[in-house]
């Protein structure tokens, strides 16, 4: 979405003739690309933490898998029939 009207932005900025509009087109699309960059990097870092959600659960899950079952006695019943 952002993409398409920085792109917009652009081809008018390069019609326009009036340097006054150009200045005011050329800071809009400054914004635009600031805007853009930063909801790239939340992108990014909402990517990392995922990753990392999912590397935890990897372990835990890995964990539980490598789990060694042992038995032992806590009690002996004795009985006698007569």
């Amino acid at each position: 979405m952002v993409e398409g009207i920085l792109k917009t932005l652009k081809t008018n900025a390069k019609k326009v003739l009036r340097l006054e509009e150009k200045i005011k087109l050329q800071r809009e699309i400054k914004e635009l690309e600031k805007k853009r960059n930063e909801m790239r990097q939340k992108l990014y870092k909402s990517q990392d933490e995922v990753d990392e959600k999912k590397e935890n659960l990897l372990d835990k899950v890995e964990a539980q898998l490598n789990q060694k079952i042992t038995r032992t006695n806590l009690f002996t019943i004795q009985y006698k029939v007569i």
